[in-house]
């Protein structure tokens, strides 16, 4: 019984490894897919069996192994966020088609979360890879009407609250790249609950807003990642909520 959920989370640790390729290089057009695995610092290209998944950095004591720099904590982080990610999932969920679904998902969200806060971008990649691959999961199932309820209601909902934003202050509070998400978020959830995933997410927003405002001082400008907000509320909320108690 142990056995499968240590395989779910070495599972994650490898794409957790893949997902930091693809925070680092979508953002700048590189290809996810060559050249392999380098340095940020040097581009000495990794070999394999320096290349492996959390392990590699503690061996090295956080340096990469041909200019002694020191590599972001960021890369062990998230990929031991995605392998725990993986764990849980297969600890909350019974059916296999549900377990990888949630984690899968949930692993993209990363990477969108750490994209748009460091980029304020959405890779539309990102999008449509997710709405194929919940669509083949939702092929598992005999309705998805409800899901497609959902993709419409929040979609719907943030368009409103872009154009009225827009025609009150003259300035886009809302980026595209966070309708398209919601359009996503909302096909995976299903019907009204992505409603309370926008609430929370605009919720913790403000708070870091103050937060930040506290500390680096109060400017009506700054700019939020609201899917960076988006993404970690639906890891959060997925199985909490749309689990357990509806």
């Amino acid at each position: 019984m142990y056995l499968i959920h240590i395989l779910y989370f070495i599972i994650g640790l490898v794409l957790g490894s893949f997902i930091n390729v693809i925070i680092y290089r979508v953002p700048i057009n590189l290809s996810i897919v060559k050249p392999r695995s380098f340095c940020v610092y040097c581009k000495y290209n990794i070999p394999f069996y320096r290349n492996i998944p959390l392990i590699s950095y503690c061996l090295q004591l956080g340096k990469c192994s041909n200019c002694k720099k020191n590599i972001s904590f960021i890369y062990p982080l998230i990929e031991l966020s995605i392998g725990i990610i993986w764990l849980l999932s297969s600890l909350l969920f019974n059916d296999i088609i549900q377990i990888i679904n949630y984690a899968v998902v949930s692993s993209f969200l990363v990477a969108i979360t750490i994209i748009d806060y460091k980029h304020f971008i959405i890779p539309i990649q990102i999008s449509i890879f997710l709405f194929i691959f919940i669509s083949i999961i939702l092929g598992f199932n005999q309705s998805i009407s409800e899901n497609i309820i959902g993709a419409l209601i929040g979609t719907g909902y943030l368009s409103i609250i872009l154009l009225v934003t827009w025609a009150i202050t003259k300035r886009q509070g809302l980026g595209f790249g966070d309708i398209q998400l919601i359009l996503v978020l909302g096909y995976w959830i299903g019907d009204f609950r992505i409603l309370l995933i926008i609430f929370t997410s605009a919720l913790s927003a403000i708070i870091f807003w103050l937060a930040i405002s506290y500390y680096k001082g109060f400017d009506n400008k700054r700019a939020l990642p609201f899917g960076s907000f988006l993404s970690i509320n639906s890891i959060i909320l997925y199985p909490i909520e749309f689990n357990y108690l509806f």
